[in-house]
């Protein structure tokens, strides 16, 4: 059998307040095997962001088990996460510099080299709008800048939250 690349069991998120305790993820039990494409579907506020809020560590679970290539996470994350790619709400980008140049600094600033921003606009198909700038693109090409933003470490595992 596949090595699960993502996988959970149980996992609840609960959210308590002046109105009391609502639930945003029910017992959530996913198994993604390794090179298998999946997609949460599910209307506003059914849990898929949170649920993608805590496999990355930006959200704590109220209970059930995570994991990312079979390491427990939250503890493996700082172990694991270099090999996963997000895109989770809306991701920022200097508005006047060129799609081009925002990747260059993203990348330079994590030690990847130069030509996998190349690499990474034209896997998105951004070529020949690479230098312009981010505050001219449609918000179609702005999803692709932050697509290609994510692959620039070539991570394993690539999360997208509405992109």
């Amino acid at each position: 059998m596949t090595e699960a690349i993502v996988e959970t069991r149980g996992l609840r998120k609960e959210y308590t307040g002046r109105r009391g305790t609502r639930v945003a993820v029910a017992d959530l039990d996913l198994r993604v095997p390794e090179g298998e494409v999946h997609g949460f579907l599910g209307p506003n506020g059914s849990g898929k962001t949170t649920t993608i809020r805590m496999l990355l560590g930006l959200a704590s679970a109220t209970g059930g088990e995570m994991a990312l290539f079979g390491r427990p996470v939250p503890a493996a994350l700082p172990e694991v996460i270099g090999r996963v790619g997000a895109v989770v709400e809306s991701p920022k980008f200097s508005p006047n510099f060129s799609g081009r140049q925002n990747l260059l600094l993203l990348a330079r600033s994590v030690g990847v080299a130069d030509q996998r921003v190349d690499q990474s606009i034209e896997s998105v198909g951004l070529q020949g709008r690479e230098r312009d700038r981010y505050k001219t693109y449609s918000l179609g090409m702005k999803q692709r800048l932050a697509i290609a933003a994510t692959l620039l470490k070539d991570p394993r595992l690539l999360i997208l939250d509405e992109p």
